[in-house]
This record gives C-alpha cells, structure tokens and sequence, in this order.
C-alpha cells in the first residue's frame, strides 16, 4: 500500500512539474479545455432549441389539428347545406300543374327502416279530424300514398303491399286498381273483363278514390291475364327522379268513403 501511494506521488509531481515548465503542455491542455467547454455549451444551446421548437412546434400541431377539425365539421356542414339547397331548387323546379287540391312540397326525413326502399317518414303534420290517405306526386309522377301514422305521415311507394289507389287505363279510361303483389310485381288489378286494354296503354290516377286529383300518370300496361273473372295487367312504372328529399303532397280535400272490396281478394291469387 506505501508502495502505491509512492507511485502516485511521482506521478503527481510529474505531471505538476510537466505543467509548469513545459508551455507547450499548458497550452494545449488550455486548448482542449476551451474546445471541450465550446462543445458543451454549442450542445447545451442546441438541444435548449430543439426543445423550445419542439415545444412551439406540438403547440402550433395541436392548433393546427383543432382547426383541420373544424375545418372538416364545417366543411361536412357546407355539403349537407349544399344538398339541402340543391333537393330544394330541383323541387321547386318541378312543373307544377295542380290545381285545385291542396298541395303541399314536404321534405323526406328517413327511410322508416334500413332495407326497406318503400316506406319513408315525412316532414308533415295532420290535423284533420278524419283518418286521410294522400297522394305523393315526384316528377309529375304518382309515387305512392301517404298516412298518418304514429302522430308522423308515413309515406308508402308504388312497389310496397300496402299501396293501393285507382287508376284507368288507356283513352277509354277503363277503371282499375293499382296494388302490389307478394313478389314485388306492381299490378294494375280489377280491371273489368268485359273492358278492352292492351299492351302500352297509359295508366293514370282515376281521382275517384279520393286519393289523387284525376289524370297523374303512373306507368304504362305490359303483359295482360285473365284472375278470378278479372283482367289483371302488369304495370310498368313511369321512372322518376331517385331525390327524394322532397315530394309533392296532394291532398283532394273529398271524404274519403271508398274501401276495398275485401271478397274481391283470393287467398291463391298472389302465387
């Protein structure tokens, strides 16, 4: 142990002695000093900046971010505005030719289910006192019925079970029923055997239901069979415009009496 302490005496006094007598050493390590105080203090200043950028810079991202949001909810906004003004333009745009009902432009609110394309809610409020069905107009186009439903108008389109109205067909207006079979396959039905119809005969609205005013087309005739002492004929539909976003409500303002003969109705007649 004395002998270490020895050697690192000498070594001591080497290097104090190394030092004081040799400038070259001095300056050198004076040098390497500076240089490794230069280096400490450049890295201290740099990372000092870093941290202030990289502070600034999360603080400008975050802002940044919250306004790329905002950005995007009014842009959403803007769109769903611009659709609304467009379905209302393309509405109001509409030929309208009705007369004497009263009829009303309302906005479509949802499909009443998802899946189901025949059956939508709708803006509108009933008041009458009376239980009512009306007529949907699109395009110039009978579409469908509408009913008060659950305190909401519930419309029902041409190709759902539940809608019903009367028709004639052809220019000598032969009378008719329009309604949809379990296969989807939309009917004219009822049609008096007796009567003459053929293939491509316009269909319209009779008005005699209550329903429609007269004369709104709704689609041409295709094939024709006789069922059950009755002609029944397929119907294609006039094609209309896929917007609904708004319909054209008619309402006839005349007591609806007419109901459905239920003994006209076969329960083999939907095979």
């Amino acid at each position: 142990m004395q002998r270490f302490y020895v050697i690192l005496v000498t070594i001591c006094l080497i290097i104090v002695i190394a030092f004081g007598y040799t400038p070259f050493l001095r300056q050198y390590a004076l040098a390497f000093s500076l240089q490794v105080k230069t280096y400490y203090f450049d890295k201290k200043e740099s990372l000092t900046l870093f941290i202030n950028d990289y502070m600034n810079q999360a603080t400008q991202i975050k802002d940044m971010r919250a306004k790329i949001e905002q950005l995007e909810a009014d842009s959403i906004k803007y769109h769903a505005l611009r659709a609304e003004f467009d379905n209302l333009y393309y509405a109001l745009e509409t030929e309208r030719h009705y007369m004497d009902p009263d009829v009303h432009l309302i906005k479509v609110l949802s499909y009443m289910t998802l899946g189901t394309y025949t059956k939508i809610w709708m803006n509108y409020t009933y008041l009458g006192d009376e239980p009512k069905i009306f007529g949907l107009v699109k395009d110039g186009y009978a579409i469908g019925i509408a009913r008060a439903e659950d305190n909401h108008l519930l419309g029902i389109l041409n190709g759902d079970p539940d809608c019903s109205y009367s028709v004639y067909i052809g220019e000598n207006r032969v009378p008719g029923t329009l309604r949809t079979m379990e296969n989807g396959e939309i009917v004219i039905d009822y049609i008096p055997a007796w009567q003459s119809i053929k293939s491509g005969d316009n269909v319209t609205t009779s008005g005699l239901d209550g329903i429609f005013f007269e004369d709104v087309q709704v689609g041409v005739i295709n094939s024709i069979k006789p069922e059950n002492g009755y002609l029944r004929a397929e119907l294609k539909p006039h094609k209309f415009s896929n917007r609904l976003s708004y319909v054209w409500l008619i309402d006839t303002k005349i007591p609806q009496k007419t109901t459905l003969n239920a003994n006209m109705f076969d329960t083999n007649d939907n095979e």
